[in-house]
């Protein structure tokens, strides 16, 4: 909405509709108009186009085609983030009203990198279709997003920290926490393993599926659909836990001898024996990065702790652990010495 001073009278631009109020041109008739804006009596007056869309219908738009492409659980994090962010902010406003500058003071109201970019995903491609079906010319969405330096920090355990949590883990929660310190895996995945995905002929493991949130779906990413190595002190833990659960589908079941269904479930135990051990506590995941490091810092090869992890590439694995890469200190003989 865009108002002009045409001779003295209040002249307003609306989807690209240009209209005088027939009222003089003063900030009190401007703050009136927009006040009465929303009426629809008022509109039909002033005969405005009202098929503007507002914010939220695009969104919901969004959304919608969203729930044929991503994961539930992805689906979830979107629909709590619109309810507790975006609907916040854009409840009530058309399309054509966002401006730059809008876009700016919402970017200031995030903290968070992960949060920002994915509301900020959902807004533009919601805008890309206000382009489509023209409603508007160019998308507000086009400003640099803030730089926000992430919170969350690579704190793994050390090779003797894990081994005592294991050891003094109870009963059959020794043998997940161990499956997960000594393969890698993420916790979801973990949760979903079921017994006919692990050979212990050829020792290998098989990731297809993970639990989150109670509901069953393939792994994160592509990539992260693998086959991985049963490594000795791994084997022996999941040969323990095929006593107990050998009926099962599932490899790993809470005391409800039923699946996991998230870390949540799973983080009062974690806690309570960290806090036993007078271990600093860090989330489960952290076992996952706890096999990274500890693996690399032993002198395993940097790709076989990516393919391990499920990484899309060597360079995402560099990215995050390149710090643990152990380097000798002589230099070992090459052709070049020949």
């Amino acid at each position: 909405m865009t108002f002009y001073n045409r001779n003295g009278i209040l002249y307003v631009s609306i989807s690209g509709i240009r209209k005088s109020t027939k009222l003089k041109y003063n900030q009190n008739n401007i703050k009136k108009f927009k006040s009465y804006y929303q009426n629809e009596e008022f509109l039909n007056h002033f005969n405005f186009n009202k098929n503007i869309p507002f914010v939220l219908e695009l969104v919901d738009e969004v959304l919608l085609q969203k729930e044929k492409e991503i994961k539930s659980s992805s689906l979830t994090t979107y629909y709590s983030l619109y309810n507790s962010i975006i609907e916040p902010y854009f409840k009530n406003k058309y399309i054509v009203d966002i401006k730059p500058i809008d876009v700016y003071n919402f970017y200031k109201t995030f903290t968070d990198k992960s949060t920002l970019t994915t509301c900020n995903s959902i807004l533009k491609a919601a805008f890309e279709k206000a382009i489509i079906h023209g409603y508007i010319k160019n998308s507000p969405f086009t400003i640099s997003k803030p730089k926000i330096k992430s919170n969350y920090k690579i704190d793994p355990f050390t090779f003797d920290e894990a081994k005592t949590i294991i050891n003094n883990s109870p009963g059959v929660i020794k043998n997940l926490i161990a499956f997960c310190f000594y393969t890698g895996v993420r916790s979801g995945e973990a949760f979903g393993l079921k017994w006919e995905n692990v050979d212990f002929n050829n020792y290998t493991i098989t990731i297809d599926s993970q639990i989150t949130r109670g509901i069953e779906t393939t792994p994160k990413t592509v990539s992260s659909i693998r086959t991985i190595d049963m490594l000795k002190q791994c084997e022996y833990y999941l040969k323990e836990q095929y006593k107990h659960t050998s009926n099962s589908k599932y490899v790993f079941l809470s005391i409800k001898n039923k699946p996991y269904c998230s870390t949540g479930t799973f983080s009062h135990i974690w806690k309570n024996i960290l806090l036993q051990l007078g271990i600093k506590y860090r989330p489960f995941y952290h076992t996952r990065h706890s096999f990274a490091s500890n693996m690399l810092s032993n002198g395993e090869n940097a790709l076989w702790v990516s393919k391990m992890l499920g990484h899309k590439s060597l360079n995402i694995t560099l990215t995050n652990y390149s710090k643990y890469i152990k380097i000798s200190d002589t230099r070992k003989s090459t052709y070049l010495d020949n």
